[in-house]
């Protein structure tokens, strides 16, 4: 990244960039990116640390790509730049490193106002918005960020290591689907369902938020995300493929079920339905993980016989990131377990590979993309 000023008038803060480029389904390329038409109230960051999200390899590997886009929405950045609006808040300084929150909303629609402006309809989102859209760098695989005036930012602590830092969303996540949305009270227990990152975030929160006995689920092929979950706090973990999922949660909650029930499976659709089956009377079922769009057929009449609840989740309630961030910056050592890749941006494709299975070695839980070289 060409170095800018730290502050500059609207005609002063265009700048160039390297990044990692989709351009289709398994095409990916390195590219000089130069940003102009920059609006006139912004900033920008230098892209620290960005992790990799299960669904940036759906994006790389499954999915139809509609423009070219750079990938990567757990953004960890320092502030280079600000001007216009941004130039004046408070909460912001050149210097001060930050991360993002996806979605780049509207503020001003019902949604917004009530607090829900990560599901706002006019909502655009930090790595998978087109390259086309001025200023163009709006990804983490980049070395550079455009920090925009509605973007929702948090503050990372200081001594915070930013490869760790970038552990912010499946851990917020997992404090705001254990804690909020199942409302998780002490002593009850948990099963997760599929030990990847969002998972693993589940069954620490939980084991943090005072859960009684946390279950985490996996398959073939997941023995070393299970390893990780015990060292993350779970009491128990199974393989389903090679054993009863059934049999071992009412055996170890003596017939009664598990009380919170987090899916965080992608693509499965007999989840839910196992969810339903397993939950003790009053239980709550967080459904996290995405079908893209397959049905998920469940036996509704135990939902009134037992009073579940079943509640979907989009990402996390904002204030979980900055609890997050004081948890990770507090008790570094507890996730250790969550190890991963660490790669610079030509290690991007790699990285994307592995964490979809797709190479050799064990599959990471976690990778984070170091645009400026690994340390």
């Amino acid at each position: 990244m060409q170095p800018p000023p730290t502050r500059g008038m609207h005609s002063d803060v265009e700048v160039a960039a390297q990044a990692v480029v989709l351009t289709g389904k398994r095409e990916l390329r390195q590219e000089e990116i130069c940003a102009a038409d920059v609006p006139p109230d912004g900033g920008w960051l230098t892209v620290d640390a960005c992790g990799m999200c299960g669904s940036d390899w759906s994006r790389y590997a499954l999915r139809d790509v509609p423009a070219p886009m750079v990938l990567g929405h757990e953004i960890v950045g320092t502030v280079s730049m600000l001007w216009g609006s941004l130039a004046s808040r408070h909460d912001l300084a050149v210097g001060t490193r930050v991360v993002l929150e996806e979605a780049v909303s509207c503020l001003s629609c019902a949604l917004c106002r009530s607090g829900r402006h990560r599901l706002c309809r006019s909502s655009s989102r930090y790595g998978a918005t087109a390259v086309e859209r001025a200023p163009g760098l709006w990804g983490g695989y980049a070395d550079a960020v455009f920090l925009d005036a509605r973007a929702a930012v948090h503050r990372v602590p200081d001594g915070l290591d930013p490869v760790l830092a970038a552990l912010f969303i499946p851990i917020a996540n997992g404090l705001s689907w254990i804690g909020e949305a199942a409302c998780l009270r002490p002593g009850e227990t948990v099963l997760v369902l599929g030990p990847g990152q969002h998972g693993l975030g589940s069954s620490t929160a939980a084991r943090r938020l005072g859960a009684g006995r946390v279950m985490v689920a996996g398959r073939d092929g997941d023995e070393a995300r299970l390893a990780a979950a015990v060292a993350l706090g779970a009491d128990t973990v199974v393989n389903v493929d090679r054993q009863p999922l059934g049999e071992m949660v009412l055996d170890l909650t003596d017939g009664a079920g598990a009380d919170v029930i987090v899916d965080t499976t992608p693509l499965s659709t007999s989840a839910l339905g196992t969810a339903v089956a397993l939950a003790a009377v009053g239980g709550r079922i967080i459904v996290a993980g995405a079908k893209a769009g397959r049905a998920s057929p469940i036996d509704t009449d135990v939902l009134h016989r037992r009073e579940l609840i079943v509640r979907g989740v989009a990402a996390r309630e904002s204030r979980a990131i900055d609890a997050a961030l004081a948890w990770l910056a507090s008790e570094p050592g507890r996730f250790e377990p969550f190890g991963g890749l660490t790669v610079g941006l030509d290690g991007v494709e790699g990285a994307l590979l592995a964490l979809g299975g797709e190479a050799n070695g064990d599959r990471p839980l976690h990778a984070v993309v170091v645009p400026r070289g690994t340390r």
